[in-house]
């Protein structure tokens, strides 16, 4: 299968269609050699303006630490965690809720579900839908996270769903090193004789 590079791929998805758009709406109005120049013009403009825009993310990313990938709009990704459901759980539900602009939609303890949405927080991003899964029987625990745009027709998005997912799974261990933190002075104090 062929792979096309993130850039390549934000050029093609926006500048072709658009060029192919401003060639067909100018042969109206103009001989057809001059309407596929403003096409390519048109569509060559926009292309590279996403092109940009999808660079300036991958910049923008490593600079905070968080590996670009693909920049897809789409970002799914699992962890293992060495931690019982239950406050694996708790600590995904309070890091989910840490993420900017986030409204919980669904949170369903009995099957290890949460759905979260964002608002519109640019011009290239006009949301997401946040899915994360808590599933384990035993020792692991393994948490799921899906990162969608709200708008299903959104090809670039800023790198918005990355930083999301990185951000939701710093935040996750985050979470979990304070409350194993809190786990063990409770265990001391328990430990400790009365005064």
């Amino acid at each position: 299968m062929l792979r096309i590079s993130t850039t390549a791929r934000a050029f093609w998805v926006t500048g072709v269609p658009f060029g192919v758009l401003v060639a067909l709406f100018a042969l109206e109005r103009f001989p057809l050699l001059p309407a596929i120049g403003s096409g390519l013009l048109a569509g060559g403009l926009l292309g590279g303006i996403f092109v940009w825009i999808q660079q300036r993310s991958g910049r923008r990313l490593r600079a905070r630490g968080i590996d670009p990938g693909d920049l897809a709009p789409v970002q799914e990704r699992s962890e293992e965690i060495d931690q019982d459901l239950e406050s694996v759980y708790q600590a995904a539900r309070r890091a989910l809720m840490s993420l900017p602009n986030m409204k919980l939609v669904k949170d369903n303890a009995l099957t290890g579900e949460l759905d979260g949405r964002t608002g519109s927080t640019a011009f290239t991003n006009w949301g997401e839908l946040i899915s994360v899964r808590v599933t384990g029987d035993g020792p692991q625990t393994t948490v799921h996270i899906s990162s969608r745009p709200r708008l299903s027709t959104t090809v670039v998005d800023g790198g918005k769903g990355v930083e999301t997912v990185a951000l939701f799974f710093e935040r996750l261990r985050s979470q979990l090193t304070a409350q194993s933190s809190d786990d063990r002075v409770s265990e001391l104090r328990r430990r400790q004789p009365p005064r």
